[in-house]
């Protein structure tokens, strides 16, 4: 179903709210189409009044928005549904021209700068923080982890795409599979690379690249406009790829915010998107 918030003031609670701003939260405000407020259940409460509307996430994780591949022309509401459902909430498009990054539901196209590096594993290549680096790459081709790792290390600013247009093909790639391969949990020789570094090249790291949304495009934080999708996780948890030091850690002084729990067998399901004012939500 989509729900066309328009200015409404909407509650989001009942949930996890994946956020830098408070990595506790269970609840987020949204006002037109930006984040108002982010916090847990007792600020939810001194918050709502009659005149906002309520969504119970009923346990659902809120996470920024992914980042896919679409084929040129993709660009239609049947396959701005499509992406929804499968957790992407906008989608990276090269053509002759140049690569842009679109949000669905909205007309907000972005064009990658020319001072950011577009490559593909084998390439040769060099990052910088300064100009940053989009990394196309096949979720099978586990080079690319270690491309990452290694970028990441020089400190370069770091976005990463599926080299496959997710839109049509037989079925759409679950985002998670990526930080589930990047986390090597059958190998025991290469170390790879934690849930959270891999999450944010996918969502905040290629928002950066492209300067979506502004400082704030690809989080959940006051001010940052509203672009999150509702995931049914069986657990959450900070995951590492070293499990010499133990596959998470859940002491809540490190302040750091949860994630779901990945595996081979089973990934997390996208139930509901919220994108600018429009709301899909489905069973």
């Amino acid at each position: 179903m989509i729900t066309d918030r328009g200015q409404q003031t909407v509650m989001y609670r009942n949930g996890s709210v994946y956020s830098p701003a408070n990595p506790f939260a269970t609840a987020v405000l949204v006002h037109n189409d930006r984040v108002a407020w982010v916090g847990e259940e007792a600020g939810a409460d001194s918050l709502i009044d009659p005149t906002m509307v309520t969504v119970d996430l009923d346990g659902l994780i809120l996470v920024p928005g992914f980042v896919g591949r679409v084929a040129e022309g993709d660009e239609s509401a049947d396959t701005d549904e499509v992406l929804a459902r499968a957790g992407y909430t906008a989608g990276v498009v090269f053509t002759d021209r140049g690569v842009s990054l679109r949000s669905i539901y909205t007309n907000d196209s972005h064009d990658l700068p020319h001072a950011v590096r577009v490559a593909s594993p084998g390439e040769e290549f060099v990052g910088t923080e300064d100009h940053g680096l989009l990394l196309a790459a096949s979720l099978e081709d586990e080079a690319w982890i270690d491309i990452v790792k290694e970028q990441l290390k020089l400190g370069t600013a770091i976005g990463l795409v599926g080299d496959t247009s997710i839109v049509g093909a037989p079925e759409t790639p679950n985002p998670w599979a990526w930080a589930t391969k990047a986390l090597r949990l059958d190998s025991q020789e290469s170390i790879g690379l934690p849930t959270r570094a891999t999450f944010t090249a996918q969502t905040r790291g290629l928002k950066r690249l492209f300067r979506a949304g502004g400082p704030f495009g690809g989080q959940i934080v006051p001010d940052a406009p509203v672009d999150f999708v509702g995931w049914r996780a069986e657990a959450l948890m900070v995951q590492t790829a070293d499990s010499r030091i133990a596959a998470w850690s859940t002491d809540p002084r490190a302040r750091t915010p949860l994630l779901p729990e990945l595996s081979d067998t089973s990934y997390p399901e996208a139930r509901l998107a919220r994108v600018g004012s429009r709301e899909l939500s489905w069973s």
